[in-house]
C-alpha cells in the first residue's frame, strides 16, 4: 500500500502480511488514516468525510493512493489519484470511468467504534451501510442509486418551482421513482435478509442464548416486500397534494430504515450500550460470512480500535473469527495482548510507519 499526500502521510509505503496485522501507536499519529486510505482505495469513498479535498495532506491539493492485492490467486493493482477537484481511478493501470465497474474488485468490511451509529443514529446511517455493502456484491446498485438520485433532483426542482401541467409532470417523475426505487428496495431487502439470518445466529451465541436479535428492512413503512412494492405507486399518488404543498418529496426508498429489535423491543430506544455494540459486532461478522458464501473467500477486514470498546466475551468472540480470515488489519494503542497472535506488528508515529521486531 502506498499513500502520497494523504491525510498526514507525505510519502509512505507499507507492506502487509497474510493473517493479523497490527498498527500500534498513540492517538492522533495516523493509524486510522491508513485504514481510511485502504477503504477509500477499495470503495472510492471515505467513511469519515464527504469531500475529497479534506483527505489531502495539509497544504496540498492532491493525493495519490495505490495498492497491490491478491484476489483468487490473481494480483490486482488499484490506483486512485485526486487532483484539481477530479478523481482518477484505475485497475491494473487501466482508467475506469464508472465507480460501479471499480467497487467490488477487492471486497472489504470496516469496523470502528463509530459504527454504533448504525444502531443509535438516524435512518440515513443505516441506509448508507446497506448501500455501501450491496455495491460490493452488486455493481449495478450504484448505477441504480445514481439514476434514482437524478430523478429525485428533477422532481425536487419541479416542486420548488411550480409550473403549468405540474401534476402531469410529477406523475411522469413518479413512474421513474417507482421503477428505480422498487429495484433499490428489492436489493436492500434481500441483503438485509441475508445479514439478518446470520447476525441473529451470531448474536445468540454472544448473548449465550439469553437474547434474540431481529433485523427488519422497513420499505415505505412496510415490513413485507410484496406489500411495499404494491403500495409504492398508490402512496406516491396519495401524497402528491401534500408534496406540492410542502414542496418536498415525502415518499421513496430515500426515507426507508432498518429496525433492530432485541426480544421484540427497539434496540435503538431500549438497548444498552453493550447490547448495541453486540448488534454491530454481529452484523459485521455476518457480513464476512455473506461475502464468503457469495464470493468464495473472505473480504479484507479493517478494525479501527474496536477491541478497547468490547468486553472480554465479545473481544474473544471477535478474535476467534479473525483467525479464519486471510487478512485483517487492526489499529491499537497497545498490542501487548495480541502481539503473540500477530503476523506483523507495525508502529505508527507522526505519519511514519516502522516495523516492531
Amino acid at each position: 500500500m502506498h499513500l502520497k499526500n494523504f491525510r498526514n502521510y507525505e510519502d509512505q509505503e507499507v507492506n502487509f502480511r497474510p493473517g493479523l496485522n497490527i498498527l500500534q501507536g498513540e492517538n492522533g499519529q495516523g493509524k486510522t488514516n491508513i485504514l481510511e486510505g485502504i477503504y477509500y482505495l477499495l470503495t472510492g469513498k471515505s467513511y469519515r468525510v464527504h469531500r475529497e479535498q479534506e483527505l489531502a495532506r495539509w497544504g496540498e491539493n492532491e493525493f495519490h493512493l495505490y495498492g497491490d492485492f491478491l484476489v483468487r490467486r490473481r494480483k490486482v493493482r488499484l490506483e486512485s489519484h485526486y487532483r484539481d477537484k477530479r478523481k482518477i481511478i484505475k485497475i491494473n493501470q487501466i482508467p475506469i470511468s464508472k465507480l460501479s465497474e471499480y467497487v467490488g474488485t477487492i471486497n472489504v468490511v470496516f469496523f470502528s467504534p463509530d459504527d454504533l451509529a448504525m444502531v443509535k443514529g438516524g435512518p440515513a446511517e443505516r441506509r448508507r451501510f446497506l448501500d455501501l455493502h450491496i455495491a460490493q456484491h452488486n455493481s449495478k446498485h450504484i448505477q441504480l442509486l445514481n439514476a434514482y438520485n437524478k430523478v429525485m433532483q428533477q422532481k425536487n426542482a419541479l416542486l420548488k418551482n411550480p409550473q403549468g401541467g405540474m401534476r402531469e409532470q410529477l406523475g411522469l417523475w413518479n413512474e421513474q421513482i417507482v421503477k428505480l426505487g422498487s429495484q433499490i428496495i428489492a436489493n436492500r431487502w434481500e441483503f438485509t435478509r441475508l445479514i439478518a439470518q446470520k447476525s441473529q445466529e451470531i448474536y445468540r451465541e454472544i448473548s449465550s442464548g439469553k437474547e434474540e436479535l431481529a433485523m427488519e428492512y422497513l420499505a415505505l413503512g412496510k415490513n413485507d416486500l410484496e406489500e411495499a412494492l404494491e403500495h409504492f405507486p398508490k402512496v406516491l399518488a396519495e401524497k402528491m397534494p401534500l408534496e406540492i404543498e410542502r414542496k418536498m418529496i415525502l415518499v421513496g426508498p430515500h426515507r426507508d430504515d432498518i429496525l433492530f429489535k432485541l426480544n421484540e423491543r427497539s434496540a435503538r430506544l431500549y438497548g444498552s450500550q453493550g447490547q448495541q455494540r453486540s448488534i454491530v459486532l454481529s452484523v459485521k461478522l455476518a457480513e464476512l460470512e455473506v461475502f464468503l458464501e457469495e464470493k468464495g473467500e473472505y473480504p479484507l477486514l479493517l478494525l479501527d480500535d474496536v477491541l478497547s470498546e468490547l468486553d472480554k466475551i465479545r473481544r474473544d468472540y471477535l478474535l476467534e473469527h479473525i483467525r479464519n480470515l486471510e487478512q485483517s488489519i487492526i489499529t491499537m494503542t497497545s498490542a501487548d495482548q495480541l502481539s503473540n497472535r500477530a503476523s506483523l506488528l507495525l508502529k505508527v508515529e507522526k505519519g511514519k510507519i516502522g516495523r516492531i521486531d
